[in-house]
């Protein structure tokens, strides 16, 4: 007799915005959301009413037992606040990116969690895509050959209020960088520019080194006409390219020759679209979260993972600030914090 399959753990997403709408949609697929809390109280009314769950307050989520975790879907600037109230509360918690916007603080969520043996979850959901899982699969498995440099892009308009483009967008772009490196940079550069009066920055670069040679380049825009959400790694055989904004056809695509071809006789490129399972990416991440909250393994956005993600971007904010490169495998991390 087959043993009956245990209730999924009791979720509240906190913040029901565009994004945090996605998590209720998501959650409520999955039967595991238990409830609802945004600061408006009409945009959480609507969310609970599409859902057919109750509107919380934060502090009655805290306190209920039945809810198990949170997903803290709200700005950033509250993310790590609100985290560590959850985990002090004893929830499990995914938060949206940034995870934190200091060092202190995302060490201070990390040391919380591990202390309360809890979830803390970051919400790169590029993680857990099947497209930028098979480009490290290629880079990993050898397909590019020696990975020589990485290229990022982040391009689009950013609709509602002006936000800070590095830390509303380059948090992606890490975590999948130091995915398909495996390591922290050497050193960070950044530079930023503000053409909304009055706005934070809303574009940004940052350039990467790594110890062995291998290099890597964000370009960030939240004032870009056309959107690309694109990666390339360059490798001696091969580029493997990653668009996120383009149909699932063409999201991946293997282009030969590589770095090693360059400047031979046949210089004529090959492109190869490489077939991809369509799943959706917020899922995938929703499922891990649930997974390691039943006891599963630590998931690929934990809380090791979202600090280093928050140490570099740290480090290009302070680049950017004093107009030097910050050298990561020297630099206290104490001294990272913005």
């Amino acid at each position: 007799m087959a043993r009956p399959q245990a209730a999924p753990p009791g979720i509240a997403v906190i913040g029901c915005g565009a994004w945090g709408r996605n998590h209720v949609r998501t959650l409520a697929a999955l039967g595991a959301l238990s409830a609802v809390n945004d600061a408006h109280g009409d945009r959480a009314a609507a969310a609970a009413a599409a859902a057919g769950v109750e509107v919380r307050s934060f502090e009655d989520v805290l306190a209920e037992t039945a809810i198990d975790g949170v997903v803290i879907a709200t700005p950033d600037g509250t993310h790590a606040e609100l985290a560590a109230a959850a985990l002090e509360a004893g929830k499990h918690v995914l938060v949206e990116k940034p995870m934190a916007t200091s060092v202190a603080e995302g060490a201070h969520l990390a040391a919380l969690a591990e202390d309360r043996g809890l979830v803390l979850m970051a919400g790169h959901i590029l993680l857990f895509h099947p497209g930028f899982l098979r480009l490290v699969d290629l880079a990993r498995g050898g397909a590019l050959g020696s990975v020589r440099h990485i290229a990022s892009k982040r391009l689009h308009i950013a609709r509602g209020e002006p936000r800070h483009a590095l830390w509303d967008l380059a948090p992606h772009d890490v975590s999948m960088i130091l995915a398909l490196t495996g390591a922290l940079p050497a050193a960070v550069q950044g530079f930023a520019a503000a053409p909304i009066a009055g706005a934070p920055p809303q574009e940004a670069r940052l350039l990467l080194t790594f110890a062995g040679g291998v290099s890597a380049d964000i370009s960030l825009s939240a004032v870009h006409p056309i959107k690309l959400h694109q990666i390339a790694v360059a490798g001696t055989s091969a580029y493997g390219i990653f668009e996120d904004s383009a149909e699932w056809a063409d999201k991946l695509r293997l282009v030969r020759p590589g770095l090693g071809g360059y400047g031979s006789a046949d210089t004529q490129a090959s492109v190869e679209a490489m077939p991809l399972d369509p799943s959706e990416p917020l899922r995938l991440e929703l499922e891990a979260f649930l997974d390691a909250i039943g006891g599963g393994g630590t998931p690929a956005s934990g809380p090791g993972e979202a600090l280093d993600v928050v140490r570099v971007v740290a480090a290009a904010e302070r680049s950017i600030a004093q107009g030097i490169a910050v050298n990561l495998d020297r630099a206290p991390h104490d001294n990272l914090e913005t």
